[in-house]
């Protein structure tokens, strides 16, 4: 027979048997399809290289995981996907992969968007030496693994690496494919689950439930995600996370399902651990005497406890979602969004004081400590505010500053009763010139002598320069007993405080034939209340001079300083007197304590002193001269 013949035999042979070839052919395109979309829509990115790690072939969820197009991937290198930083790690993977090794390894890994996101591949070798990965995001679950950690201290989230499960089985149930970690999950060979129904694996209990979710699937709806519980064979009862997939054909029939699935045990555990401690938590929250709340970004209230809905008046479920502003006396509101939206990851906490108003329209101070709660990215999610009520505190405040101004002023009072014959002496010099310019004028009105209109104008001048000076004095000692709880903050001259204030004590210290030596030099301004500064320079001279008044020396003296130095400016009153006893040198800035006989001080001239430097940012010292006497030395910062 020749070959010609025998091919024609062959041929009619293979022509008589059309049936069974296309039945081998469908079966084969219909494995391959179904591999096809089994690796394509696996939920994670699978993907083959070659020994120089040049992409082969990659399913759609890769593209999808890196943002390229699928010919775009396929011209990438592995090794190019990989953040610099992690190339190390990603040397050493290649290396353990030379090796024979199978390898799990979590790498920052960057899409084309530049963004970067943290991927777990798992890479093998195959026989021909070509290498095959799964690469999954698991960006979120480290996230959420962090979250867990930062929100529950005292717990420590243990997640492990996990491999994929996956499975595909026929309508009927029966299992067609697995995967190796599969087997090795259930702890049976493969040999021994293909060909069974995959609900065997169930509980009986939950057959019922796993038949109608999945068997429920539809095209319009071919997806869906459960949560299982597997009991294993020892007992132990662990949790699954299944994503199941209904595969149809072109006729729109389910000709099989396949599903991916993963171990999240740990995750339940953590997740019911939380709920125990958020229970803990909120019954912590809810018997707290202070006042709590959280609210968003645009300032949507999120919670409340019961304390703040009782010191509202108003049911909680009724506060949570309006404004966290909503319940601020509306002349407070604006300060306190301006303080509590300037929060920053750097500057996080305010505290603020704003005044709340109940439900029956009454007035309340508060006292807030707020925090900017911020995500893994620095970006506030969120704040959190803890406060009380301060209207007792406030009151009590304000009888305590009145009854605090009254006692400065009782001091002031006392002051001037000790300079009062000088102030006395510092008008009547005044009021003598204007008697004796008066009088000449009637002089020589009456003695009918011609008199020249420029010596009248002259004396009448004089005599109204000496009632503006009358008015500066009684003006002055206005300003200084003057009854107020705040004081105008401006830049103040300090040399000019001093001449000021020597003006008022100038014939005291006269009298005394006391020696006044001024040292002043040019300085910076200071801010603060000129009144008040006055009163600082005013008592230390009067305490030099009652130090010199019993002390025998035929030249008394006081020294005034002023100069600037390290951007401060510095102001010193010296006498040459007998000095501070070491033993009283501390005490002498406390209220009430006065080393003169009972009843001629009030011993709070010093106290007051010490309160209005302190007030000012400033120091304050007292010491005793080598050469003899007490100097106070006080530091002001310049504007």
């Amino acid at each position: 027979m020749s070959k010609q013949y025998s091919r024609k035999i062959n041929l009619k042979l293979a022509a008589n048997q059309p049936i069974d070839i296309s039945k081998k052919m469908e079966s084969y395109h219909q494995s391959n399809e179904l591999y096809r979309v089994l690796v394509d829509q696996a939920g994670v990115g699978i993907f083959v290289t070659d020994w120089e790690y040049r992409l082969i072939n990659i399913n759609s969820w890769l593209c999808s995981m890196f943002g390229y197009a699928k010919e775009e991937l396929k011209e990438k290198n592995l090794l190019e996907l990989i953040v610099t930083d992690s190339l190390n790690n990603g040397y050493e993977l290649v290396s353990n992969i030379k090796e024979g090794k199978k390898i799990i390894e979590e790498l920052l890994c960057r899409r084309k968007d530049n963004s970067v996101f943290l991927c777990e591949l798992t890479i093998n070798i195959l026989s021909d030496g070509r290498l095959q990965g799964i690469a999954r995001d698991i960006t979120k679950y480290r996230q959420t693994e962090l979250a867990l950690k930062e929100s529950m201290a005292r717990y420590q989230a243990v997640v492990e690496d996990q491999i994929e499960l996956i499975r595909r089985f026929r309508p009927d149930g029966t299992l067609t494919f697995l995967n190796s970690a599969f087997c090795k999950y259930y702890g049976k060979d493969m040999d021994e689950l293909l060909g069974q129904n995959f609900m065997d694996l169930f509980p009986a209990e939950d057959r019922e439930t796993v038949n109608r979710q999945i068997f429920s699937l539809t095209k319009d709806n071919p997806v869906a995600i459960a949560e299982r519980r597997f009991i294993r064979p020892n007992g132990e009862v662990v949790w699954q996370q299944w994503t199941n997939r209904a595969v149809f054909n072109e006729s729109g029939q389910i000709v099989e399902y396949q599903s991916v699935g993963r171990d999240i045990t740990n995750q339940k555990q953590v997740e019911e651990q939380l709920k125990r401690s958020e229970a803990r938590y909120r019954a912590i929250v809810e018997d707290q005497i202070e006042l709590i709340r959280r609210f968003k970004p645009n300032g949507t209230l999120t919670f409340v406890n019961g304390s703040f809905g009782k010191f509202i008046g108003q049911p909680v479920e009724e506060i949570i979602g309006q404004k966290f502003t909503t319940f601020v006396r509306a002349d407070d509101r604006e300060e306190i969004k301006k303080k509590v939206y300037a929060l920053t990851p750097e500057n996080p906490v305010v505290v603020t004081e704003p005044r709340f108003v109940d439900n029956q329209g009454k007035v309340h101070w508060t006292q807030w400590v707020n925090r900017a709660i911020l995500n893994e990215h620095g970006e506030i999610v969120e704040y959190q505010s803890v406060g009380r009520d301060i209207t007792a505190q406030k009151k009590a405040e304000l009888k305590i500053a009145e009854a605090r101004e009254a006692t400065e002023r009782a001091s002031r009072v006392a002051t001037l009763a000790v300079i009062g014959g000088g102030i006395a002496h510092e008008i009547n010099q005044p009021l003598n010139a204007i008697k004796v310019l008066a009088e000449t004028i009637l002089y020589l009105y009456n003695s009918r002598k011609e008199v020249p209109v420029e010596e009248i104008i002259k004396n009448v001048t004089n005599i109204s320069r000496q009632v503006d000076r009358i008015d500066s004095i009684v003006n002055h000692l206005r300003s200084f007993l003057k009854y107020s709880q705040s004081f105008e903050y401006i830049p103040c001259d300090i040399n000019e405080v001093v001449e000021n204030s020597l003006s008022l004590v100038n014939n005291q210290i006269l009298s005394r034939r006391i020696k006044v030596t001024k040292k002043l030099e040019a300085v910076l301004p200071v801010c603060g209340c000129f009144v008040r500064f006055e009163e600082v320079v005013l008592n230390l001279l009067m305490n030099a001079v009652q130090a010199l008044e019993p002390y025998l020396q035929e030249q008394k003296e006081i020294v005034i300083s002023t100069w600037v130095a390290d951007h401060k400016i510095h102001l010193t009153v010296r006498d040459n007197g007998p000095g501070i006893d070491p033993e009283i040198a501390q005490k002498i800035f406390e209220p009430f304590f006065s080393t003169k006989d009972a009843g001629s001080s009030m011993g709070l001239g010093m106290s007051i002193v010490h309160s209005i430097v302190m007030s000012s940012n400033g120091t304050i010292s007292v010491a005793n001269n080598p050469g003899g006497g007490a100097i106070i030395h006080i530091t002001f910062p310049s504007c």
